[in-house]
């Protein structure tokens, strides 16, 4: 899932409101104007912070779900290369540990 909009979304929809809030209230223009463009300029930082936190977690996520598919499939499989959908490929090399080393292949 890509989140590269979101701080677009949450700035122009903090926008609106604003806008129609200034327009119901009967605000002056000038006031309204400035309002606008502080509230635009904090909701846009605002928005990257959270799509970048969004981004992180989700990658986080995938990661971990990559690392138990290959985990189950090492245990089913004792071979050199596992077909998996993302084309992990594991070198079995024993450190000590048998500790197993994944890389992706492209």
């Amino acid at each position: 899932m890509k989140a590269n909009n979101i701080n677009v979304i949450l700035m122009l929809t903090s926008g609106i409101i604003v806008g129609i809030i200034g327009v119901y209230f009967s605000y002056p223009l000038e006031k309204l104007a400035y309002t606008l463009l502080i509230v635009l300029v904090i909701f846009y930082i605002l928005g990257t912070f959270l799509g970048t936190m969004f981004q992180n977690v989700v990658a986080q996520g995938v990661a971990n779900q990559m690392e138990q598919r290959l985990d189950k499939k090492i245990g089913e499989n004792d071979d050199e290369t596992i077909g998996i959908d993302e084309q992990i490929e594991v070198d079995t090399q024993t450190y000590g540990e048998d500790k197993v080393v994944a890389r992706d292949i492209e």
